[in-house]
């Protein structure tokens, strides 16, 4: 049964009225380039666990880094290849009954020699084994908690290697497409280990690459919208080195598996104005990993940092023994550990907007750990002029399919003082042909009725489409008169038709209670667990400026489409169009560092860093 069909005929079978959710896979990252191929060493490793990818290893061609398309990892990160290529588009032979997607290309490695602890040549009598993990699109458990889509049996992942001098590309390892359940029940796992032993003289050669590809296939649907990415593969701990063997699975390591999460009990972002000490957290959710074969000591602990990068509270867990994962699957348990008390709240005198960094770090106290760069993760926390239930990357697109000519879709925010609305973010997913910028909606607000939207108090007079500006960029939909709004509102929009609109939905923050709609009578909550990509902003919407009497504490320059950050003290980074809007962030958290873009489109850009004043940059 094909992926769309089998997703509205369940909701069929969940609900009772004639409109059902929908969700669809998508594209959630800009993938970044890597810079010209030097020849690398051995060990080879790769786990992903960096927010994108290393530079100096791979040629992406279209697949990307991310820490969300799949469950529960070996550790933090993996890579995705689907049917979107690097600019967000589905491939041009997309059409087709198959047609090949994203592929994941090595450097050039030294597959002759290794040179450490002392320089050798290779030969097939070196054990030189490259492994990996991989997980088919779709996850598992639950439907209605399920991520991204699943490749078909017609869909397959492959593994090619190639040496210099050889125009072919040699098919060495496949996977068919099916659901990871069946794949955990023949082998107990829903990440599948693979080990192959490169034992071919060939290979062993100065230059060898290797690269993954994808074959994909797209569904036979005629309603607006539907058509979008699809076919998912998840790639996590690439591993290629000598002296090892077909059972060598193991690694000393210890891990976060999932990313850093907010402080906040329902947001991932909110207006500074309305922050209150009760919108805290009294704990935090962890998930650490012990991929060694015996239980190992590791030391966890978290700081608070503000924008100047100065330590505002720490959290010491201490030591405690972390089981071994592959026995029974079991992350860490220690409380202290696993679920951290949260004894801080933000200062309430927050006027104006501020970001803090919240990094977590692991560390394995005997022999040392043998993949530190998974000991870190990160979370900025903003108070800015908007709400956030989303992280900012969509990995399903969501709509409502239905027998009425309109839909309604909305989510519930609490507004703790008065504010005055002037805005909606929303990003929509890219479809086949562009085909949901066809659908027009209204920009509209409901007051409460016993916690579910109630009568309308706003709505727009000008019909609205969805706009695509670019992967996980949301685009600014201005009220045409401010709305001041006080306590619990709903805020969305009106379709003038039942097409799918393709809305981009967050699957790793839940918000399912918040999210209403209504194509008859009666509203109802969805049953999805996520969150859409629908961001309210509150207050005056003012231009960036830049004030050029003072001196800034930052430097930058573009080249070859990126912008390159220079920080001389810690802070977090925000590039801006002319329109205002946030086309990239990221924090650093120690001085004299640097920071590099992904690749933007040609055009005028703002940057800041903290409260410095902003810097404009011209990107060809």
């Amino acid at each position: 049964m094909r992926r769309s069909l089998f997703f509205i005929g369940f909701l069929l079978a969940v609900l009772t009225t004639s409109a059902q959710e929908v969700l669809m896979p998508l594209r959630h990252q800009q993938p970044l380039h890597a810079k010209d191929a030097t020849l690398l060493t051995l060990p080879f490793f790769d786990d992903f666990s960096a927010p994108a990818i290393s530079f100096g290893q791979w040629d992406l061609g279209g697949a990307y880094v991310n820490q969300g398309y799949a469950p529960l990892p070996p550790t933090v990160g993996m890579v995705t290849l689907d049917a979107f290529d690097a600019e967000g588009e589905l491939y041009p032979t997309a059409l087709g009954q198959t047609f090949g997607g994203d592929t994941l290309t090595s450097y050039p490695i030294r597959l002759d020699s290794i040179f450490t602890p002392y320089p050798r040549k290779l030969t097939a009598d070196d054990s030189v084994y490259i492994s990996f993990f991989y997980m088919p699109g779709g996850g598992y458990g639950n439907m209605w908690e399920r991520v991204g889509d699943v490749p078909e049996e017609g869909d397959s992942l492959v593994l090619e290697f190639n040496v210099p001098g050889d125009t072919v590309w040699h098919h060495v390892w496949e996977s068919c497409g099916q659901q990871a359940d069946s794949l955990f029940a023949h082998s107990g796992n829903y990440w599948q280990f693979v080990n192959l032993h490169i034992a071919d003289p060939r290979y062993l050669q100065k230059g060898f690459r290797f690269r993954f590809r994808n074959h994909c296939s797209l569904d036979n649907v005629s309603k607006r919208g539907l058509l979008s990415n699809a076919d998912q593969w998840n790639i996590d701990y690439v591993h290629i080195a000598a002296d090892r063997s077909y059972l060598d699975s193991i690694s000393r390591d210890v891990a976060f598996v999932n990313p850093a999460p907010s402080l906040l009990k329902h947001y991932q972002a909110m207006p500074a104005k309305q922050y209150v000490p009760s919108e805290m957290k009294d704990s935090l959710a962890l998930t650490i990993a012990n991929l060694y074969s015996d239980e190992l000591a590791i030391n966890y602990g978290y700081t608070i940092r503000n924008q100047q990068g100065e330590a505002v509270h720490t959290y010491v867990g201490g030591f405690e023994n972390a089981p071994v994962y592959w026995r029974g699957h079991q992350y860490q348990t220690a409380p202290v550990h696993a679920r951290p008390e949260l004894r801080y709240a933000f200062p309430m005198d927050m006027q104006a907007p501020a970001v803090y960094t919240v990094v977590h770090g692991l560390r394995e106290g005997v022999s040392g750990d043998a993949h530190t760069q998974n000991d870190t993760v990160r979370f900025v926390q903003t108070f800015d002029n908007y709400y956030a239930y989303d992280d900012g990357t969509a990995e399903n697109g969501y709509g409502i399919t239905s027998t009425s000519s309109r839909v309604r879709l909305c989510c519930q925010f609490n507004l703790n003082v008065e504010d005055t609305l002037t805005a909606l973010n929303l990003y929509f997913n890219r479809t086949l042909n562009d085909e949901n910028e066809e659908i027009s909606f209204y920009l509209t607000v409901w007051d409460d009725a016993g916690g579910r939207p109630g009568n309308i108090i706003y709505q727009d007079q000008e019909r609205r489409r969805p706009l695509f500006r670019g992967l996980n960029q949301f685009v600014r939909y201005e009220l045409e008169e401010p709305l001041v709004c006080s306590g619990t509102v709903y805020i969305g929009l009106e379709q003038t038709t039942a097409d799918y609109i393709n809305l981009g939905f967050d699957r790793n923050n839940d918000a399912s209670n918040r999210i209403f709609f209504l194509t008859s009578a009666n509203w109802q909550t969805s049953i999805l667990r996520g969150a859409l990509m629908l961001r309210p902003y509150f207050g005056q919407l003012q231009p960036l400026s830049i004030d050029s009497h003072m001196t800034p504490q930052f430097e930058v320059y573009a080249q070859n489409g990126r912008i390159t950050i220079t920080l001389g003290q810690p802070g977090t980074v925000a590039v801006f169009d002319l329109m205002g809007r946030v086309v990239y962030r990221a924090s650093s958290a120690g001085p004299q560092s640097q920071i590099i873009t992904p690749s933007l489109p040609g055009g005028v850009y703002l940057v800041r860093v903290g409260s410095c004043p902003a810097k404009k940059v011209v990107v060809l």
